[in-house]
């Protein structure tokens, strides 16, 4: 019963099934109802026919015994009523005088002869001289007068079985009951015709919202019904195109990058995960290039976010090309090909899906540093880029996507680490690398706060005389366990935490506040204060500097900050408004590390800067490279004509020293005058008269 019952209920589903079976209900309940009132109808047809039937015979047997009735001549009576008592329809009969004595009377009936008849229907049509009719039981009796020569000679009483006469009762319904059953038979089906053809349409409307529930839009309802259904499925079908519009854009929001048309973060990570488990399950290799562009922030800087995006684009088209040149090479019909997508900012992503050596990857990532190499035209300008590529292959290095982007990423930082344009394979080692910076980030953040970094000074020497020209501020820190560490060793750190700006701050205010103090004890000495990117970019970097000042007391003159070329030459017309309310002051300002960037000499020349520092890097090759030699002439040249001081950093042997004095260089900085240092040994190295410096001066 159970199955039957499912099957039933599954059935019942349906809208074409149930209003099959209502309209089954109703054909029925019809043909039920035509069939009684068929049954009635003939019932009463049937039983005036009867007593039509009954009173035509009592007419004609009256007609023929007029004359013996007149007679009471009994012999031909019971001649005549013996011969009419034999027909079928005739259960009995009598015939009685006008005085309702009966002549004669034949088996059957209800008085003998010679009996005078109580009977109320002879009565009825003497009386009346008119036939009378009742029905008793199954029988009907009629009472007709027998009239001879106009005059009333008598009575006949016939009595007629009904059914003799009439069809019975039940061969009635049983043929109602069959002409109905056929009339089902042939309706039920034209009516389930009809009722599928009528509800066609809202079969195909519910199909329809099925698909779409499984988000397959991309149909057309076709019902040409010419009423409200037609104008339902026009309507299912307009809202069907708008979602499907609206899924696509949902869709290309959710997977494209807006910018570059290529694939985002979550799409390639679907992608990586899907041709990882393949990989898995195939035994065969695959690898993960993560790419960051080197230089495009300052490019980007530069040329406003406007033109960075369209880079982003030629960019794009780049590394698609390649990866497409790179999937034609290997000549493999049917292989899957490589994805290029955009992470966010300045950060690419290739998925090579089939490797037959790691030294494949190794290729495409050269392709990749070559192709990006290449200027670039934007606007006119030619615009030249690099990539650092971190490579990490699957399965050794990860099996899913989050672990694969994370070695990639390590992998790429220490491409970048070795100066950029490079790729590097993900080793195991570099995770904890990784771990050791990401433990040295939670200790600076410490030192911060617990107040573990140090200011050191390394004194300028005037090379005309030796005297102290000023100080440079540098920081150490003054770690718990490892002891005094160099900037070297954390502030790259700092940078990439965003330590960076708030341990500038701190720099500033101490060096300001400290020598501010000699300055009160008598002890003149200018210093130098670097000023990281992320301070110079702040909104409010001029207005804390003088807030610095005016809490410290140090004199505006006294302070000199030190900006790196590639800061100072980023945005040329910003660096004017930060420098110009300082400048107004007294504090002055310097270019530091100059000769490593790639500066516009026009710009220079209308930067109000006071001094050039020398990089250390050209002092320390002047002996041996001709070409440092040539930019540290060419510096202090340009320095002597636009009539600013010079500070050679890292001078540590007399012939460096001597070159440079022979080129009038005006101040210098190194170990050969003296180590940086802290605040006590400053101030005992300037009461000594700096005889080490003078020395070498000498």
């Amino acid at each position: 019963m159970a199955p039957l019952r499912h099957a039933l209920s599954r059935m019942m589903r349906s809208l074409v099934m149930k209003f099959t079976v209502l309209c089954a209900i109703v054909l029925v309940a019809a043909t039920l109802v035509m069939t009684g009132i068929g049954y009635v109808s003939k019932s009463r047809d049937n039983r005036d026919t009867a007593l039509a039937h009954a009173g035509l015979m009592s007419q004609l047997l009256a007609v023929n015994i007029a004359e013996q009735t007149s007679l009471r001549d009994a012999r031909r009576l019971t001649v005549s009523l013996s011969a009419f008592s034999e027909r079928d329809d005739v259960s009995g009969t009598y015939v009685a005088d006008v005085t309702r004595n009966v002549l004669v009377a034949t088996d059957g009936a209800q008085f003998a002869p010679g009996e005078r008849t109580t009977d109320a229907l002879v009565h009825g049509a003497l009386g009346s001289v008119d036939m009378r009719v009742e029905t008793v039981g199954e029988i009907i009796r009629v009472a007709h007068p027998v009239m001879h020569l106009g005059r009333l000679a008598g009575v006949v009483v016939v009595d007629v079985p009904i059914a003799a006469v009439s069809r019975p009762a039940s061969e009635i319904f049983q043929r109602q009951i069959f002409v109905g059953l056929i009339a089902l038979v042939i309706f039920l089906p034209l009516v389930a015709f009809v009722v599928r053809a009528a509800l066609g349409p809202i079969h195909k409307l519910t199909e329809a919202a099925r698909l779409a529930s499984s988000r397959k839009l991309d149909m057309r309802i076709d019902v040409r019904t010419g009423d409200e259904l037609e104008v339902l499925a026009n309507a299912f079908n307009r809202m069907f195109a708008r979602l499907d519009a609206s899924m696509k854009r949902i869709h290309r929001l959710a997977y494209v990058d807006m910018v570059t048309e290529l694939p985002n973060r979550e799409r390639f990570r679907k992608e990586v995960e899907q041709v990882t488990r393949r990989a898995e399950e195939s035994g065969t290799a695959g690898a993960v290039l993560f790419l960051d562009l080197d230089r495009f922030k300052r490019v980007n800087d530069s040329l406003g976010l406007g033109e960075g995006d369209r880079l982003l684009e030629a960019v794009a088209r780049r590394l698609r090309e390649t990866a497409r040149g790179w999937d034609l090479s290997r000549g493999e019909e049917g292989a899957e090909p490589s994805l290029v997508a955009r992470l966010g900012g300045d950060e690419f992503t290739v998925l090579l899906p089939t490797l037959r050596d790691p030294a494949d990857a190794a290729r495409v990532a050269r392709h990749i540093i070559d192709a990006v190499r290449r200027p670039f035209e934007i606007s006119g300008h030619r615009v030249f880029l690099g990539v650092s590529v971190g490579v990490a292959v699957f399965p050794r290095d990860g099996a899913d996507p989050e672990t694969l982007l994370r070695h990639a990423d390590l992998a790429m930082a220490a491409a970048k680490r070795t100066g950029g344009n490079a790729f590097e394979f993900f080793e195991s080692s570099m995770n904890k690398t990784a771990f050791e910076r990401l433990v040295l980030e939670g200790e600076l953040r410490e030192a911060v706060r617990d107040d573990q970094l140090v200011v050191f000074y390394q004194p300028k020497i005037s090379i005309k005389d030796g005297s102290i020209a000023g100080v440079e501020a540098l920081v150490r820190w003054n770690h718990p366990t490892a002891g005094l560490l160099s900037p070297g060793t954390f502030i790259q750190a700092a940078e990439e935490c965003g330590l960076i700006g708030e341990i500038g701050d701190w720099v500033m205010r101490r060096a300001c506040t400290e020598m501010a103090e000699l300055n009160k004890r008598g002890m003149t000495l200018p210093v130098a204060v670097n000023v990281s990117a992320v301070q110079f970019e702040d909104e409010g970097f001029a207005d804390a500097v003088i807030e610095t000042l005016r809490e410290t007391g140090l004199p505006a003159s006294m302070l000199e900050l030190e900006l790196t070329e590639s800061v100072a030459m980023r945005q040329p017309e910003r660096v004017l408004e930060q420098i110009e309310p300082l400048r107004a002051r007294g504090v002055g300002f310097a270019i530091d590390d100059f000769g490593t960037g790639h500066s516009s000499l026009s710009y220079l020349t209308r930067m109000p800067f006071d001094v050039f520092k020398i990089d250390q890097s050209f002092v320390r090759d002047m002996s041996r490279d001709p070409h440092a030699r040539i930019v540290v002439e060419t510096i202090l040249a340009m320095a002597k004509a636009l009539k600013l001081e010079t500070v050679a950093e890292g001078v540590e042997t007399s012939e460096q020293l001597a070159f440079l004095r022979e080129q009038g260089a005006t101040l210098a900085q190194g170990y050969l005058f003296a180590r940086p240092m802290p605040l006590n040994d400053l101030v005992r190295y300037a009461d000594s008269g700096n005889a080490e410096a003078r020395a070498a001066i000498a």
